[in-house]
């Protein structure tokens, strides 16, 4: 095998974020009776999606704590539908922290394929600039925990990926040379350039709706299945 670590992100990657992210939205925005105040759940969703991936990049950056990200990102939403109510904002996210990691929904074939690699003796790795509290519980909820020898998160580490010190953080306490170590991702900055400027080799799980990298990763695939006929 030219490979021994196999590094895979976790959301987008694994775990179908997006699909789960939405129904949870859904059911605590219906549940907490805000359809009385906001009219259309998809138009407030989308504004969501807005300041959320906007402040995400700037927690990537360092530009802003967690604590940070989390009050702002449904505080901002409310404010843009006229509600100016930080505490509304904070409570929406508790619950959200609390309920997203429950749900169980993996990108087809997950289970499949990591079994898969497990059995051919690669050893997996969990890569994640996620949150502690959600990425563990995600990890429980889905059943895959059991396949990891490690777990690296950005808030154990102390830097996110893209930033090289996360990846040569990575590959120091894998004692291995990098040459061993391959990523799985569906970030292109994040999760690709990361560790290709550190000198690790990628698989860019390309999401449907995406363009085109912007420069050439060692792979890409369209689906997990796709990995049995890389590994």
């Amino acid at each position: 095998m030219k490979y021994k670590h196999i590094l895979f992100d976790l959301d987008r990657t694994l775990w179908d974020f997006d699909a789960d992210t939405h129904d949870t939205m859904q059911e605590i925005f219906y549940n907490s009776k805000l359809d009385r105040q906001i009219s259309d759940f998809e138009e407030w969703y989308s504004a969501y999606k807005r300041h959320n991936i906007r402040l995400w990049e700037d927690y990537a950056l360092g530009k802003i704590t967690k604590a940070a990200l989390r009050s702002a990102r449904f505080y901002l939403t409310f404010k843009d539908f006229g509600i100016d109510d930080e505490n509304l904002g904070i409570k929406f996210g508790e619950q959200f922290i609390e309920q997203s990691p429950r749900r169980t929904t993996l990108f087809p074939n997950a289970h499949e394929v990591l079994a898969y690699l497990l059995n051919k003796k690669y050893q997996l790795h969990v890569v994640t600039n996620g949150f502690n509290e959600i990425q563990f519980k995600k990890m429980e909820s889905t059943d895959i925990k059991k396949y990891f020898t490690k777990i690296f998160t950005c808030e154990n580490i102390g830097y996110n990926k893209p930033h090289v010190k996360f990846f040569q953080h990575v590959i120091s306490a894998l004692q291995s040379p990098k040459k061993d170590a391959i990523i799985v991702g569906d970030d292109f900055v994040s999760d690709i350039s990361g560790a290709k400027r550190t000198g690790i080799d990628q698989i860019y799980f390309k999401p449907k709706d995406a363009p085109e990298p912007p420069e050439k990763p060692t792979f890409l695939i369209n689906s997990l299945i796709e990995l049995k006929d890389i590994l």
